[in-house]
């Protein structure tokens, strides 16, 4: 593999200066990994469903604890399509698929290193934990919690920033935001991390939010205050945070107490819906738990769990409402399409994680591990049912 030119200019232009992993220009050549032959034209004008899944030998029982060997699999509308067997290793964040192709990070602990369609692209010394990954205009994007403390944000492989007591705010998996704790917005990408700063009566915590190397946004300590999200949307940075004994939204600096929110409300999350930043929570009354959507002080849309604990995710787009609800057991139940449901038998499928179920211009598609060893997965798409017989876990849906 080619080693990129580094440039010794300042950090603040260190992104301009990162050349793409994949020029544009070269992209359509034949020794390009990420190139694919394109979809019959039968597809053309549907919702493609991509899933991934990590899938072991018959014989390995990946329930009890073993998880090796393994390999990735990826299914295109509930067909297995691709298959890696090399660079692999079992854990959701470590694998993706996005601009058309299958990534994967692995770690011996000493180095961790990328690939892409089973081909190697760059590694580098140390673990990293991946909490961010994102393709975008040719350049992998990664950034990674030091198992010792700190973090680093690279792109293509390369040290972009670091800090060494910093901790990343957000986590590896989301239904909507396919950066995990890296965000694209505008052709820039930004993160967001926290310090530790002590005082005599406390320990506090500063974020800084990212734009590449450059310091976006401080959100300096405040006593009492916890931020419980923050992201950048249209150049603006959107942030929950309780203090002031109140649960606030804020628009840059511009703050919003949160008005007729439930006593028991929690969970919450910033959430794009229309073309604007939301609020997605929850809460619980009696035996009743809803899920809903809404701005800083009116509701946009709700749900409410009469058949169990929870609501697992809950969505909204053009007005149209697409769940996916679960019992007591948290597995789910329902997957729900406006005014359309597909009902699951109890206690009998689990999602993985976060990004097994996503909702994009009215297809909701849900990828479910079977509960036991006994049963076989399965692949949910608005009302359509297929049943995937592997022994593993689905890591994550993604729509093209």
């Amino acid at each position: 593999m080619k080693k990129f030119l580094i440039l010794l200019l300042p950090m603040a232009l260190l992104l301009s200066c990162v050349r793409p992993l994949f020029d544009k220009p070269g992209r359509e050549g034949a020794d390009d990994p990420r190139v694919r032959p394109a979809a019959p034209d039968s597809t053309r004008g549907k919702a493609v469903v991509y899933a991934t899944a990590v899938v072991f030998p018959d014989t390995v029982n990946w329930r009890a604890g073993r998880t090796s060997p393994c390999r990735l699999v990826l299914f295109r509308d509930g067909v297995a399509v691709d298959t890696l067997d090399k660079y692999v290793e079992p854990g959701p964040e470590k694998s993706h698929y996005q601009d058309g192709h299958l990534w994967t990070n692995t770690t011996d602990g000493f180095r961790t290193s990328i690939t892409c369609d089973g081909q190697l692209l760059f590694s580098y010394a140390g673990e990293e934990k991946m909490m961010g990954f994102l393709v975008t205009d040719g350049s992998v994007h990664t950034l990674g919690q030091r198992p010792g403390g700190g973090i680093c944000y690279r792109v293509n492989g390369e040290e972009v920033f670091s800090s060494a007591k910093g901790v990343v705010v957000g986590g590896a998996f989301s239904p909507d935001w396919e950066g995990g704790a890296l965000c694209r917005d505008g052709g820039n990408v930004y993160y967001t991390y926290a310090l530790p700063v002590s005082t005599e009566t406390a320990d506090m915590w500063e974020y800084r939010v990212m734009k590449g190397a450059e310091t976006r946004k401080m959100i300096p300590a405040l006593s009492g205050s916890r931020l419980y999200d923050v992201r950048v949307f249209q150049d603006t940075v959107y942030r929950l945070e309780y203090r002031y004994g109140r649960m606030c939204f804020l628009k840059e600096d511009e703050l919003k107490l949160m008005e007729n929110l439930p006593a028991s409300a929690r969970g919450m999350s910033l959430v794009r819906v229309d073309g604007r930043m939301r609020i997605r929570g929850e809460h619980e009354e009696g035996y009743a738990f809803s899920m809903w959507i809404r701005d800083a002080d009116s509701l946009v849309t709700e749900y409410c769990n009469p058949h169990g604990q929870h609501v697992a995710h809950l969505f909204t787009e053009d007005g149209e409402r697409a769940v996916v609800s679960c019992d007591y057991e948290d597995c789910v139940r329902y997957v729900i399409r406006d005014s359309v449901s597909v009902e699951l038998p109890l206690e009998t499928f689990r999602l993985h994680t976060a990004s097994c179920a996503r909702y994009r211009k009215g297809t909701i598609a849900v990828a479910l591990t079977a509960d036991d060893a006994g049963g076989g997965n399965l692949l949910v798409v608005n009302t359509e049912k297929k049943e995937l017989s592997f022994n593993g876990y689905f890591t994550g849906i993604y729509f093209e």
